[in-house]
């Protein structure tokens, strides 16, 4: 599997997301929530969104950054054929919290497979 973001992978048709927000499942931790559905594509696709008052651009646009970055280093701890959307909340935007709340999300939504890093 590539190790690389590709633009496959991310969620970007208004159709897509409509669908995905309206009959997707959702799971929540404090400071963030995902919401996911399947999709019949051999791979995942990734979307990843603010609350409205999250705080100016630099720190939307780090945010968004930060969870591209941590779908990207674990999509392959994935299971495949899922549109997944995570919605954040204002929290402390260091990487490692942020992988934290993804993977804990992941897990309590059953989107990990067993498969090795």
């Amino acid at each position: 599997m590539r190790r690389n973001l590709t633009k496959t992978e991310r969620l970007s048709k208004v159709s897509d997301i409509k669908r995905t927000f309206a009959s997707g499942k959702r799971v929540s931790i404090p400071g963030a929530k995902l919401v996911f559905i399947a999709n019949e594509l051999e791979y995942s696709r990734f979307m990843v969104t603010l609350v409205r008052k999250y705080g100016n651009s630099v720190q939307r646009n780090r945010a968004k950054r930060l969870a591209r970055e941590v779908f990207r280093l674990n999509k392959h701890r994935l299971k495949p054929g899922f549109d997944i959307v995570v919605v954040f909340f204002p929290d402390q935007d260091k990487f490692d919290i942020r992988e934290d709340q993804m993977l804990k999300l992941f897990n309590k939504a059953r989107l990990c497979s067993g498969r090795g890093e």
